[in-house]
């Protein structure tokens, strides 16, 4: 802060200007001043500078407790709004006096609910009835080509008895 430097080097000048033109009057920067007057020129700006200083300690210890505040604050809050959703969902009223509102449904696209349904059908199709090691292994191959590893999909052996994983489709650009 260059005020900050100032005031350090006027309020250097004091000692000098109170011994060597303590009756003078001194013309600068087209005005005249008194000794004195500059004296007290020079303190305001360190007094200013200071109460600065002071208020941004101030600042920095009102920032650090509000911080110190949140930490113990946060989770209980967060735990409290969780029960009163949990207790009045769907009462709109009653969420209203917390100032909070209902939790609103995801609005899906009509390419998501798509996709959607694709997956439900690629899914059925796979799973079919079968026992529990069978769904596992044919999860598994319905998972890896959608996480984009078609060569691991097609490197997993097939489990004996089970029906051919579903043909992709190829990817459109």
């Amino acid at each position: 802060m260059r005020a900050t430097i100032l005031a350090k080097a006027v309020l250097g000048y004091v000692p000098g200007i109170q011994k060597h033109y303590n009756n003078a009057t001194l013309h600068l920067a087209g005005a005249d001043f008194a000794a004195t007057a500059l004296v007290g020129l020079f303190q305001g700006l360190g007094d200013a500078v200071a109460a600065v200083a002071a208020a941004e300690q101030q600042r920095a210890d009102a920032v650090k407790a509000a911080a110190a505040e949140l930490a113990k604050v946060q989770p209980v809050a967060k735990a409290f709004r969780q029960t009163v959703m949990a207790a009045f969902a769907g009462q709109a009223a009653i969420l209203a006096d917390f100032s909070l509102e209902p939790a609103k449904k995801p609005v899906l696209s009509a390419a998501a609910k798509a996709a959607a349904v694709e997956k439900a059908a690629a899914t059925r199709k796979a799973l079919g009835t079968k026992g529990a090691a069978q769904k596992k292994a044919a999860k598994k191959a319905l998972a890896a080509p959608a996480a984009g590893s078609s060569a691991a999909a097609s490197a997993s052996p097939p489990v004996e008895g089970a029906p051919p994983a579903a043909p992709q489709a190829p990817a459109k650009s």
